[in-house]
């Protein structure tokens, strides 16, 4: 059962009055049991009588409340235990959650946040990318109803209707949205790691490596991530809501399972990744042997996450798009597996298919050796949330978001006990390593996040912000329905970008209908003299928008 006792106990009455035993009894895990018996730990009552258990990793571990003596007293009257006559322990939340340690909980997440804030704070500057104003064109000239009657990914799609509404064509908003987002995500994550580990020396580890990782500079500098951002968030806010059922064993009460319900729905309709949620919820349901009252939020995050998905997948088929059509092979599962484990440790191109699979074995026997039910809850986020992506065209690291938590939570879970081996207690060792792991990423983050930026962001900026930011300022309002050429601009060439300059100008104009004719695209060169068919023709450089016409 993995315990190790301080004290032997001289003489052990059971919770039911039973003959004095001596040696230790153990019992089984489940939800109820510290209510009927009155087990507790020795986190939350420390030197009570001759002993009290020391937790070993995973959620707390349980024990009896044991005082000198045997036999059995009085208490009102009648005879009962020596157990049951003393005060039951009161129920401890798992720490950051009760008033008394959130404050740590603010503090703790406060650094990770300037951690996170230290790498990726030029993401804020960050322009329109071509998917950004995809993305936009697609809700901009759509009503609310609309989308959710016709569009994929409603919840988030609302989300970016709201955003194009309140802020148009301009970019900074978008980007201080998604960085709240991110800062949301950090705070859902320590928490999580927090209630379902009950260990804080893992949860710093853990938060340490998932608050930032260059291989994740989607989520840093492209706006059209806002679909993983608002998938996690909704997915965590999930689990956070299902926790105390878990856990803690509390009831499963109409409105928590109506939050669980919402929650998933929300996650289902911002992106496909979020198919995997009533798996994990389902999986730490069996890990924490929850009662058949508690599987009704599985149940019920199943039927709001699988339930907007079949809706929104029956009426906008993903696969009809051949970046969604998927290829069921080893091939492409190794290859996927391959490019994972290379993003995930900073690894190149020479990272071999048998150091990708010997990752996954170290994974697996890590949480063998942990015997943690965490542990095993990380696994679950490893190998579940991957799935829908393993087989599809080749994904950005950023798409893996989800299953990033699970590596992390195992690796925090693999430090804490690993410094607790060597100090049991104190925290000297703990501030050592956390020290010494920022030092030992610092570099590595600064130096992939500069080469990332300077090999994808940086051309891309400079071919389209200057001119992108004339376009958008200077461009003069227009019939609707009517059509503009350009007879040169600085844009990326059609091969590269064919649509971002009538994503600008219809976006700008605020009109669908706008035709947008360019000189630069293959058949849209006019001759001078057919001129008079266009409402405007213009020049655009990089500093002014000239009129011709």
């Amino acid at each position: 059962m993995g315990r190790a006792w301080r004290k032997r106990p001289e003489n052990f009455v059971d919770g039911f009055g039973v003959t004095a035993w001596q040696g230790i009894w153990p019992l089984p895990h489940g939800r109820g049991s510290n209510e009927k018996l009155g087990w507790f730990t020795g986190r939350e009552r420390k030197g009570a009588g001759r002993w009290a258990p020391e937790p070993r990793g995973g959620r707390r571990e349980a024990g009896f409340a044991l005082s000198q003596g045997t036999g059995a007293v009085r208490k009102n009257g009648r005879k009962v235990s020596q157990l049951e006559a003393e005060p039951r322990p009161k129920k401890v939340l798992a720490p950051g959650v009760s008033g008394r340690r959130s404050w740590r909980a603010w503090l703790a997440w406060l650094a990770l946040a300037a951690w996170f804030l230290a790498f990726a704070w030029a993401g804020l500057l960050a322009w329109f990318t071509s998917d950004d104003l995809m993305n936009l064109h697609g809700v901009a000239f759509r009503t609310p109803l609309e989308i959710l009657s016709s569009k994929e990914r409603p919840a988030a799609n609302l989300v970016l209707k709201g955003l194009w509404e309140a802020f148009g064509l301009h970019p900074r908003p978008y980007r201080v949205f998604c960085f709240g987002l991110l800062l949301a995500n950090l705070w859902l994550a320590f928490q999580f790691f927090l209630r379902w580990t009950d260990l804080w020396r893992a949860a710093l580890f853990t938060g340490l490596f998932f608050a930032y990782h260059a291989q994740l500079q989607d989520l840093y500098f492209n706006s059209g991530a806002l679909y993983d951002l608002l998938a996690f968030a909704f997915s965590f806010a999930a689990l956070a809501a299902a926790a105390p059922v878990v856990v803690e064993g509390r009831p499963a009460s109409p409105p928590r399972l109506a939050a669980v319900a919402a929650l998933s729905a929300l996650a289902g309709g911002s992106k496909e990744t979020s198919v995997s949620l009533p798996v994990i919820l389902a999986s730490a349901l069996l890990l924490w042997r929850a009662s058949a009252g508690a599987w009704k939020a599985a149940v019920y995050s199943a039927a709001g996450c699988w339930g907007v998905l079949a809706w929104t997948t029956w009426r906008a088929p993903m696969t009809s798009n051949p970046a969604y059509q998927p290829e069921f092979t080893l091939t492409v599962l190794d290859a996927r597996w391959k490019l994972l484990t290379a993003s995930l440790l900073y690894r190149g191109p020479d990272w071999s298919s048998a150091a990708a699979w010997t990752v996954l074995a170290a994974a697996l026997l890590a949480a063998l050796l942990l015997r943690s039910r965490a542990a095993w809850l990380a696994c679950a986020l490893i190998l579940i949330t991957p799935l829908p992506l393993l087989f599809l065209p080749q994904r950005s690291f950023y798409a893996f978001y989800l299953t990033y938590a699970g590596w992390c939570l195992l690796t925090g879970l693999a430090l804490d006990r690993l410094t607790r081996i060597v100090e049991p207690r104190g925290w000297k060792l703990t501030a050592a390593i956390l020290a010494a792991l920022a030092l030992l990423l610092a570099p590595q983050h600064r130096w992939l996040s500069g080469w990332i930026r300077e090999t994808y962001y940086q051309p891309y900026e400079a071919k389209v912000v200057a001119a992108g930011n004339v376009l958008r300022r200077q461009l003069p309002p227009l019939p609707p329905g009517s059509a503009i050429y350009f007879v040169d601009d600085p844009l990326p060439p059609p091969e590269e970008e064919e649509h971002l300059l009538a994503f600008l100008c219809r976006l700008k104009a605020r009109d669908p209908q706008l035709s947008v004719w360019r000189a630069r695209n293959p058949g849209q060169s006019v001759p001078e003299r057919e001129w008079g068919q266009f409402a405007a023709v213009f020049r655009l450089t990089r500093s002014e928008l000239i009129r011709i016409r």
